[in-house]
């Protein structure tokens, strides 16, 4: 900090010049300055300091005067001195009298000025106090009961001196409007897993009723977000665990999507998929639900070793085939130990499996859950002929009367198969149960086909492909077989006249579709295929399948692989080539890796650890984390709830009835007849007031209560209940803020996670209150700089009584701009101490 030097207006500091002396009476009067008398100028002159800062900067005289206050004075002007501007300036004046005329001074007009960080002195102030009590409140153990009431305490005092300044109107619509944004998070009030109990409570005993119990609330799931209501569809179905559960959910599921794919006579959908909040607790029952299913197929029995498994249909046993393990584990009853873990170790499983680091050419370990999933019958085995359009689809046969033999999948929709293929089966059949009518319906009557049969066939067909397995025979005679088929078909009755009413319409859906005309999504057909839509498809399927059948490896070899063979399993074994899969998506890798699969990839390792060890890991660290996840969003759905005002009744000390409405509480007429519940509780710590201006004590009462007098809590115990805290118990209640707050307080991490704004707040406190230090330091440096002041010699007089001294201070507010002061103090002869007779700015 600078010196302030006070300057003499040309003459020099220790001069000795003459002195004139007027003996009037005893009385002295000097007119020219001496050293002696400069002295006693700079040492009075330090208290004008503060006056002349706050006059001429228009500042609070109490800031100018405190700041000065603690400076010393050898870091504000030429005296040699260690005390302080306070000190100093009580050694030199009789302190209280000259206080009396400072503060006489400080009431002018030219003098009284308002702090201008008083506000924010004082907000910062009590955050800073705020933040001290709640960061006393937590520890590794989480909240500590006792800190947290004092803290608490602490609200209700700041919200009970703001008054009005602080209602609760004012964040209320706000609260509830960010609400309705994130309305899903209201599901995370409870843990969003379905538990034992509750699949219990449901109707589930078996991995049987289990399996429906996931698909239900799949279809939950979409019948809310398509707006589907108990007049048209919505889906309702009910868990039975029988034998009958699989046809029963069949014929309710396919009912649904009817309607869903149903339209008006405009021929526009009826229904529209609209996403809603409300949707998301069947998605999560769905996600989780189908975790524990899949889990129950990772018992340490059902995961042979890669290498004595001897084909992808016995991937669960050496000695029994998938299916028959599948109706094994269908029978059992659920795993309590299983499902009480709520993990979705299930799902993740796939990718466990896919990281296996042990021997796995062949990929049985990888593509276990795809069975589970998927897998329609034992017809699976690599190089099995049956797997193929006539066998398993349909096949029409070469007769003068209709004769078609329909393929194994026609029935195979409810037995204890891959979860899926249900499913997949009732999707189609209500799609179907849309467009089949007229010909087309009398057409599948004529080959005894429902659209039960027709939805079971497309259902195996979409199963088998994302089974992975595999699926080349099926692929490499899909054209011709289908070619017979359709020709066969086309030459039923005498002269073809029953296959000319299928041809006729089947080709002209084909013309439709572009096919034997110029605009051929195959190339434009030429000779036999002109005008020909059947043969022009079939080439065109032909020259599809022979694409996806002869994908090469790399650009520069020979070697193919096709799509239909095992595609998941093309991907990660050993064989796989996943530059090749990615070029079908137009992706090209900046590097060959044409000889690599997924699993070579996660077999990488980086500084002593594989790719896939860290990516388990971190799999690993989700499962695990994923209960504090929901942790956090519980809070966040608990601090923008509003159900207190429809849970309790509130009451007012020596009423006996309970208030007709929180308008009450609250003070105001909250939008909607809605109000949040911190807006609730922030009222309750305001206090209600009657209409004398007195405090109402206020109490809560369970709406589900007894309704005794023994069950209403009181005054500052009852809003510190509805934040959580039941201080006679010292606990906090069941999935309220601050239960939630000390749940994620217990974990290392979530505490952090926790503490983390409470340590930004600490910060930005202490950074706006150094930031009004700092700024007021700058300021007043600079105002109260030496070289701003200097000062003139006027008179000394002195007699028998006393002395008295007149000068003048000069202060350069800016360039070319200067206040002066006319200062007069004394000094009766019996003191030590000046005294101030007159301060004045000319």
């Amino acid at each position: 900090m600078k010196k302030i030097l006070l300057s003499l207006s040309a003459l020099t500091i220790g001069a000795t010049p003459a002195v004139s002396l007027l003996n009037v009476g005893q009385k002295q009067v000097i007119t020219q300055v001496t050293s002696e008398i400069q002295k006693k100028i700079d040492e009075t002159s330090v208290l004008f300091k503060a006056p002349i800062i706050t006059n001429a900067q228009k500042q609070n005289s109490d800031v100018t005067t405190n700041w000065l206050n603690d400076q010393k004075v050898s870091d504000i002007s030429n005296i040699d001195s260690a005390l302080s501007y306070a000190d100093f300036n009580a050694e030199k004046y009789d302190i209280k009298s000259a206080e009396k005329t400072l503060n006489k001074i400080y009431k002018d007009k030219d003098y009284k000025y308002k702090n201008e960080d008083a506000t924010s002195e004082l907000i910062f102030g009590a955050a800073d106090k705020g933040v001290s009590l709640l960061e006393n409140s937590i520890d590794d153990d989480g909240l500590k009961v006792d800190s947290v009431n004092e803290f608490l305490n602490w609200i209700s005092y700041v919200s009970f001196a703001s008054g009005g300044s602080l209602k609760a109107d004012k964040f209320d619509s706000s609260i509830l409007k960010f609400a309705d944004k994130i309305s899903f998070v209201k599901m995370f009030k409870h843990y969003p897993a379905p538990t034992y109990t509750q699949l219990k409570n449901e109707g589930v005993e078996t991995y049987r009723g289990l399996k429906f119990y996931t698909l239900s609330n799949f279809n939950s799931f979409m019948s809310i977000n398509y707006g589907l209501t108990n007049e048209t569809g919505a889906w309702n179905f009910k868990i039975q665990d029988t034998d009958a559960i699989a046809r029963n959910f069949f014929n309710a599921s396919s009912a649904m999507y009817k309607e869903i794919f149903s339209k008006d006579d405009q021929k526009v959908s009826k229904h529209e998929f609209k996403f809603t909040s409300d949707s998301v607790v069947y998605l999560l029952n769905f996600i989780y639900s189908l975790s524990y299913y899949i889990d129950a197929f990772n018992q340490p029995e059902y995961i042979p070793d890669p290498s004595i498994v001897t084909d992808q249909n016995h991937l669960f046993s050496p000695y029994k085939t998938n299916i028959e393990i599948m109706n094994e584990i269908y029978n059992k009853n659920i795993s309590k130990e299983n499902i009480d873990k709520r993990s979705l170790n299930g799902i993740l499983s796939i990718f466990y499996d896919i990281m296996y680091k042990g021997s796995d050419s062949n990929g049985y370990r990888s593509s276990r859950v795809l069975k589970i999933l998927f897998q329609v019958d034992d017809d699976i085995t690599d190089g099995n002929t049956k797997m193929d359009l006539n066998q398993k689809v349909l096949k029409a046969n070469k007769s003068l009367i209709v004769s078609v033999n329909v393929g194994e999948w026609k029935n195979n929709t409810t037995g204890p198969n891959g979860i899926f293929n249900i499913f997949f089966a009732s999707l189609a059949k209500g799609f179907l149960d849309n467009q089949v009518s007229g010909t087309i319906g009398a057409l599948l009557s004529l080959l005894g086909l429902s659209t039960e049969n027709l939805g079971s066939i497309i259902a195996g067909v979409i199963s088998s492909i994302l089974s992975g397995i595999d699926m080349n025979h099926f692929f490499a005679t899909l054209s011709s077989q289908l070619n017979t088929t359709l020709k066969n078909v086309y030459s039923w009755g005498l002269f073809g006249l029953i296959g000319k009413q299928i041809k006729g319409p089947l080709e002209e859906q084909l013309t439709n579709m572009g096919f034997g005309t110029d605009n051929s999504p195959n190339k434009k057909p030429t000779g036999n295929f002109k005008n020909k839509p059947t043969d022009d498809f079939i080439d065109y399927l032909d020259q599809m399948i022979q694409k996806f059948s002869n994908i090469n490896v790399s650009e520069n070899s020979p070697e193919t692989w096709s799509l239909f063979n095992n595609l998941f399993n093309q991907i990660i074994n050993e064989k796989g080539r996943l530059q090749s899969i990615l070029k079908l998506f137009n992706v090209n890798l900046p590097i060959d890796m044409s000889n690599k699969s997924v699993k070579d990839i996660f077999r990488i390792n980086v500084l002593g650890i594989s790719i896939g060890d860290v990516l388990t890991l971190i799999l690993k660290g989700f499962d695990s984390s994923l209960p504090l996840f929901y942790k956090i969003l519980g809070l966040l759905a608990t601090v923008t709830s509003s159900d207190i005002s429809n849970e309790y009744d509130f009451f007012i000390k020596g009423q006996e009835e309970p208030l007709s409405s929180i308008n009450e509480v609250l003070g105001y007429t909250p939008t909607d007849d809605r109000t949040s519940d911190l807006a609730v509780i922030w009222s309750m710590m305001k206090f209600v007031k009657d209409d004398n201006g007195k405090n109402k004590v206020l109490g809560i009462r369970p709406k589900n209560s007894n309704n005794t007098e023994e069950e209403k809590i009181w005054g500052h115990k009852a809003w510190k209940y509805l934040l959580g805290l039941n201080y006679d118990d010292k606990s906090y209640n069941q999935d309220s803020i601050l239960f939630y707050v000390n749940e994620l307080l217990t974990n290392g991490l979530t505490a952090k996670i926790i503490q983390w704004p409470v340590k930004m707040t600490r910060k930005y406190i202490d950074y706006n209150l150094s930031d009004i230090t700092f700024n007021r330091n700058k300021k007043m440096n600079y105002w109260s700089n030496k070289d701003l002041f200097s000062t003139q010699f006027v008179s000394y007089q002195e007699d028998s009584k006393q002395e008295v001294l007149n000068y003048k201070i000069m202060y350069k507010v800016k360039k070319d701009v200067y206040y002066t002061y006319n200062v007069s103090v004394y000094k009766e002869n019996t003191s030590s101490k000046f005294k101030i007779n007159s301060f004045n700015r000319i």
